[in-house]
């Protein structure tokens, strides 16, 4: 299974959505648009998208074998 990404900076905000390849089904989709800086919406935002990518990368190894 191979995935398709696409990282892209929108006015300056990053925009991350990563599909699957043969099916084209959204996987993982992750906008980051906090106007103003807040660290803890910050911790939380960056906290989401690794809790995204960790469950990708266990469903990778799950249909591995």
């Amino acid at each position: 299974m191979g995935y398709l990404i696409y990282a892209s900076l929108l006015d300056g905000k990053p925009n991350l959505e990563i599909k699957e390849a043969d099916t084209e089904r959204t996987c993982v989709s992750w906008s980051y648009g906090q106007e103003q800086r807040d660290d803890e919406v910050d911790r939380q935002e960056f906290q989401r998208l690794f809790r995204d990518l960790l469950l990708l990368s266990c469903k990778q190894k799950l249909t591995e074998h």
